[in-house]
């Protein structure tokens, strides 16, 4: 992935793409990518966020030969924030630890407080702008500087012996500094605390800056609520500016952007488009953009903090995909929670109890005959939670363990749900410390020695759970004893009849966890960009919706039969799509039988595409929603229109 801002231009052909790429670029201004390094697209960090070990923050990009690069903030107190560390990856997967990359011992003026790195590769050299000192008045010295080497992964020196911005210019703190080369040669850095934003262009040696044709060095851009973080990024022509809102060590840290046809504006705030999410992660900011290079395929690179931490310097660094509309605005992001364990590590999986946890061959194992749980930080209420479970021992009972409370209350004990495979198939139970209690079961042929992909879908107090055929659920009950919670994976003890085992030996593996809240945006499957939305009640199908929650649907239990499904608008809480006479509407609950059975959906298995979804009306047997001209109805479904009945979930 190349920063578009930091390539001049990408050309690409479809064979290039499909071995990798190997992006032709104006002015060789940037080391062509290898064909070896592969153009990832997942909707997330599928190997799980945070993406490495250990507090870092301020996150910026590049990509140098087949390796993509991070390098960010080292997030500690500021009297220990005296290097950098970078980390490199091939995949986007498995990333390598660069050590100190750049260290104050090799910049004369600066003594802590090493800020927000920007790396930049031109004629033949690698730059890296960083801000020391954090000072106050310019009095103070330090500010922003720039650190040149011959290789990506450094050592970085100091490259003119002080700060390139010493002093506050428009009431900017010279920090956060970001470096964004245009189409034309042109380079730019984009700087600022203290609530201002500057731009000021950079001469071709990099090391010095140029002037505006008015003759001034510093023009503010401050867009409204910036605070600090600023970013720029180009797509279609078009600049992008991002920033950061909030503090830093506060849950209202968060990003927005603008847009504009000139790199210096003007820049007016048109959305949030990474803010906290309360079941994910708190103070998520100051971030950079990464394009998978001769695609349209793009990522926020970000910095967030675990819920359950309250230091402000424990954060960690993550990625998810950012999504266009047509127009060219930004959808706002969804912090997901995914992890196939293809990275051979657990970052962000804690563990309780007895048992030996193990990221190999590509999962997540656990050995133990007294039980134990690993769990996500996470706390969700409403949610849809699957995972793959393999059971290694005909005694053992595990699974998912949802909506957790007091992890490690006893030797293996929680309190929450859980939903088992064991020799006595499934199992759907509520834990309180050591104790079991069976809430429902199910008998499940293969139980042991097989993978099997189970599905949680637990709103409000109707709890399902899925086991392979996703299309009707094995157990669905209901229980109060638990609103929300953690999610994870756990071993139960092993039974007295199971014997002696070896205690490295796996008793269970986990494999390709995802959670997520009960929230969705449905795609229509044979039109990209078109989204099941309401305006003034009336079911369509558009894009670029705006306001954006007019496409987002919680997928509750079905009004008229709860093992069936419901859609209440995101917007309009309360509201739930139904059908009127086979066209499709958004009407406020009634508590009529009618209205019930209008508003409630059979969710089936794609009629066009079985890994996506339709919907079957439930007053309607045998009809489908489906889009036509624009609109939503409910009809008959020919062969030939099955796609417009088909939606992609997101």
């Amino acid at each position: 992935m190349v920063r578009t801002i930091r390539k001049l231009s990408v050309a690409l052909t479809a064979a290039a793409l499909l071995a990798g790429f190997a992006p032709s670029l104006a002015g060789a201004e940037q080391p062509a990518p290898s064909p070896s390094a592969a153009a990832p697209a997942p909707s997330t960090a599928e190997a799980g966020n945070p993406l490495v070990e250990g507090w870092y923050a301020d996150p910026d990009v590049a990509v140098y030969g087949d390796r993509y690069w991070i390098f960010p903030t080292t997030s500690r107190s500021y009297s220990e924030q005296t290097f950098m560390d970078a980390f490199s990856s091939t995949d986007m997967v498995n990333w390598t630890k660069h050590p100190k990359v750049l260290d104050i011992a090799d910049v004369s003026w600066a003594k802590y407080a090493l800020w927000a790195p920007a790396p930049v590769f031109r004629d033949g050299k690698y730059y890296l702008y960083f801000a020391a000192n954090d000072i106050q008045n310019n009095s103070e010295h330090g500010g922003i500087g720039v650190a040149v080497s011959d290789r990506p992964d450094g050592p970085y020196k100091d490259a003119i012996g002080g700060p390139l911005i010493s002093q506050f210019h428009n009431g900017a703190q010279p920090i956060d500094q970001d470096v964004f080369i245009d189409d034309d040669g042109q380079a730019y850095m984009y700087y600022g605390g203290w609530g201002h934003a500057n731009v000021v262009k950079l001469n071709p040696d990099m090391t010095s800056l140029g002037t505006f044709p008015d003759g001034s060095t510093y023009k503010e851009i401050t867009p409204e609520n910036y605070v600090e973080g600023s970013y720029m990024f180009k797509r279609n022509g078009t600049y992008y500016m991002m920033w950061s809102e909030g503090g830093w060590t506060g849950p209202n840290y968060s990003v927005s952007y603008a847009m504009s046809d000139s790199p210096t504006g003007p820049f007016k705030k048109i959305d949030k488009v990474l803010a906290q999410d309360s079941a994910v992660a708190r103070g998520s900011g100051h971030n950079s953009v990464l394009n998978v290079p001769g695609t349209d395929i793009w990522y926020i690179v970000y910095h967030r903090r675990p819920l359950s931490e309250t230091d402000g310097n424990h954060r960690a660094l993550a990625y998810d995909r950012i999504h266009f509309n047509e127009d060219g605005t930004i959808r706002p992001v969804t912090m997901k929670v995914n992890d196939n364990f293809d990275d051979g590590n657990a970052v962000g999986w804690r563990t309780y109890g007895d048992a030996h946890w193990a990221p190999k061959n590509d999962a997540y194992s656990a050995a133990s005959a007294t039980g134990g749980l690993a769990l996500q930080d996470t706390d969700f209420s409403d949610l849809i939670y699957e995972a793959d479970v393999t059971l290694r021992h005909g005694r053992s009972e595990a699974g998912l363990a949802f909506r957790v409370t007091q992890p490690g209350t006893g030797t293996e004990g929680f309190h929450g749900y859980y939903a088992n495979i064991g020799p006595n198939g499934l199992v759907l139970g509520k834990a309180t410390g050591d104790e079991r209690t069976p809430l429902a079961t199910a008998r499940l042929a293969g139980a042991v020695g097989k993978t099997h992909r189970v599905k949680v879908e637990a709103i409000g107090s109707s709890l399902k759970v899925y086991v392979d055929d996703m299309a009707k659920p094995k157990i669905s009950t209901t229980d109060t004893g638990f609103a929300s919670g953690a999610n994870g994976v756990h071993i139960d003890r092993l039974s007295p009849k199971a014997g002696a085992t070896a205690p490295d030996k796996p008793q269970a593996r986990f494999d390709n966890v995802s959670i997520r809240s009960n929230v969705f945006n449905f795609e229509a499957a044979d039109a990209p960009n078109r989204f099941i939305r309401h305006a003034w009640s009336r079911g369509r199908i558009d894009p670029d919706v705006t306001p954006y929650a007019d496409m987002q649907w919680k997928v509750v239990p079905g009004l008229a039969d709860p093992s069936a499904v419901s859609l209440e608008s995101v917007n309009f809480p309360g509201h739930f799509l139904r059908q009127r006479d086979g066209e499709v509407w958004i009407d406020a609950r009634a508590d009529e039988a009618g209205y019930r059975a209008d508003a409630t959906w059979r969710r089936v298995p794609g009629l066009s595409d079985r890994s996506l979804a339709s919907f079957e009306s439930y007053s309607e047997p045998g009809s489908y929603l489906r889009h036509r001209d624009a609109l939503l109805y409910v009809e008959d479904i020919a062969a030939d229109d099955r796609p417009e009945a088909t939606f992609r979930p997101w």
